[in-house]
């Protein structure tokens, strides 16, 4: 079952009015920036989500039982990827939901210095910056896989041109030069499209994760190496401390 969109959970609101009523409206910008964030990332991965399972139903269409499991294996591989990034998001939403009601609280008790300690203690640019180098991870993977299909597709039709040629060497004919190989036709291309798209739509999610960084620390470039997905996902889930479609060909595979 989806959950509610963050922006109308309890505890972002009761923040949103009492970082207003205190006249933190940097800090309420801050969160309101990570908020809408994480509610378009849902949107977006909810969409290649469905995606995943049209491929899956394109794959099952192939006859030769290796290019089945070659592809399926590429699919299972291209869910495992995306699912990785929603357990990401879901954690990122999840911390911060909680360290909302604990500034609110912490509100209530100590007053407004300790609201915007508790709301720096979110640490919202450290959680940009995990999202961020989790979907440039995702990224280049969803590109190599897209290429392997290329790959696959190449060796393909080529073996194709080889067994025409050899049908007209029987018949006394001479060989014939291969043709082209059509980049918009057959399952593969569908799929291949497919995994383009989830890269580029994850390099997107990347980039506007970096301008939001860029923004909250004024301009000044984040710094930080490279991490994937999985390692991200475990800084998220220890870090508790913190406070936190364009449907597919369906013509056969070439």
């Amino acid at each position: 079952m989806e959950t509610a969109k963050l922006s109308i959970q309890p505890q972002i609101i009761d923040l949103y009015a009492v970082l207003e009523q205190n006249g933190l409206f940097k800090q309420k910008e801050e969160v309101k920036s990570l908020v809408g964030y994480i509610e378009g990332m849902e949107e977006k991965l909810g969409q290649m989500t469905g995606e995943i399972k049209d491929m899956h139903t394109q794959v099952s269409r192939l006859h030769d039982q290796t290019l089945h499991a070659k592809c399926s294996q590429l699919v299972v591989k291209a869910g495992d990827k995306i699912q990785q990034a929603k357990t990401m998001v879901s954690v990122t939403k999840g911390k911060l939901m909680d360290s909302a009601g604990n500034a609110v609280k912490t509100f209530k008790e100590k007053g407004r210095s300790a609201l915007v300690q508790a709301v720096e203690a979110m640490r919202i640019p450290a959680a940009l910056s995990r999202l961020k180098n989790g979907f440039s991870h995702t990224a280049e993977a969803m590109r190599q896989s897209a290429g392997r299909l290329d790959t696959m597709r190449e060796e393909l039709h080529e073996m194709g041109g080889h067994m025409k040629n050899a049908g007209r060497a029987l018949l006394g004919k001479p060989a014939k030069q291969a043709e082209q190989l059509a980049s918009d036709k057959g399952i593969l291309a569908g799929l291949r499209s497919v995994l383009e798209s989830c890269g580029k739509a994850f390099s997107h999610m990347e980039r506007g994760a970096d301008t939001l960084m860029g923004k909250i620390q004024n301009g000044k470039a984040p710094e930080g190496k490279k991490r994937s997905v999985k390692s991200e996902l475990r800084q998220l889930k220890t870090g508790h401390t913190e406070q936190v479609k364009a449907p597919l060909p369906k013509e056969q595979a070439r």
